[in-house]
């Protein structure tokens, strides 16, 4: 036997976006869990990428047979930021200020202005358009859009 033939051939997959050479041709979720550096926790489904089609739930009791070059992720990590100091959860690294704004509902109105709460530097107003790379605790407010003086007042006094 040569040293070739008694190495198995590994073959490459990729989980939550990390490739792992392995010799392991069949797996289930639970076995993909521990592929994965840091282990991905039990509460947290496996997904596998299915190119060109919508991407499907790995059942836990199913046993895959891998191939090279397959891609699974799992349940996405959950971000906390804040809307005028309501938290919520979400799963994207980056969003624009217009899906930023479509979190509370209703959504944050036209004529209110959308801010990043920066700590000992001036708050940054969100554009619509502007991508935030979001990370946990970030703290955003709304504040009129245009502030009018005298808007309002009975001007035929």
């Amino acid at each position: 036997m040569t040293a070739s033939e008694a190495q198995p051939h590994r073959i490459t997959i990729a989980i939550d976006g990390r490739e792992y050479a392995t010799a392991t041709r069949h797996a289930t979720p639970a076995q993909l869990r521990r592929i994965a550096d840091p282990d991905i926790p039990e509460d947290k489904k496996i997904w596998l990428d299915v190119p060109d089609e919508p991407d499907r739930q790995v059942e836990e009791s199913e046993h895959l047979e891998l191939r090279d070059g397959m891609r699974f992720f799992s349940d996405p990590r959950t971000i906390a930021i804040f809307i005028d100091r309501s938290r919520y959860e979400v799963t994207h690294k980056r969003m624009t200020g217009l899906e930023l704004r479509a979190l509370p509902q209703p959504p944050v109105a036209d004529d209110r202005d959308l801010w990043l709460d920066v700590v000992d530097q001036h708050d940054r107003k969100i554009a619509d358009d502007e991508v935030v790379s979001l990370h946990d605790g970030m703290r955003f407010f709304t504040a009129p859009g245009r502030i009018n003086p005298g808007a309002g007042e009975d001007r035929e006094r």
